[in-house]
């Protein structure tokens, strides 16, 4: 009984493979091919120094980008690693040889010492772009002496 439960698996899980790739082809069933051409972002700088800031100053700094590839560029969505910064971005597609903006403000409230923040740019391109800030903050409530 199980040698015949077996076979017929078998017979069903083989059987319904479907058309064969030559098939397919020859009826016009030809899976869409996955190679879809995707823009190039370039900034003008992928990191910037805020230099020394007083704990409380909010600042900002505006990254410039070019779409370098023959197809529109549009930015999906802009990731920062902290609540301190905030980032507006260009939402509209950008065109080839054009630029577009991704718009950092860093609020150094509660902050001290050297800070390091990135920002992470997803966009239809060939690989998530990262950015980065610089900052040395000055916080005379939460200075410590060693």
């Amino acid at each position: 009984m199980y040698k015949f439960m077996f076979l017929f698996l078998g017979i069903v899980l083989f059987g319904c493979n479907g058309q064969s790739r030559e098939k397919r082809e020859e009826n016009n069933i030809v899976p869409e091919k996955e190679t879809i051409r995707i823009s190039e972002i370039e900034f003008n700088e992928e990191m910037h120094n805020f230099g020394t800031l007083q704990s409380g100053e909010i600042v900002a700094f505006t990254f410039v980008f070019t779409n370098t590839e023959p197809t529109s560029l549009t930015i999906e969505k802009v990731e920062t690693d902290c609540g301190c910064l905030n980032a507006k971005f260009s939402k509209e597609p950008v065109g080839t040889g054009k630029t577009g903006i991704v718009e950092i403000e860093f609020d150094s409230s509660g902050l001290f010492g050297k800070q390091f923040k990135t920002i992470e740019i997803y966009a239809n391109s060939k690989e998530s772009k990262h950015l980065a800030i610089f900052a040395e903050i000055q916080n005379e409530q939460l200075e410590f002496k060693y």
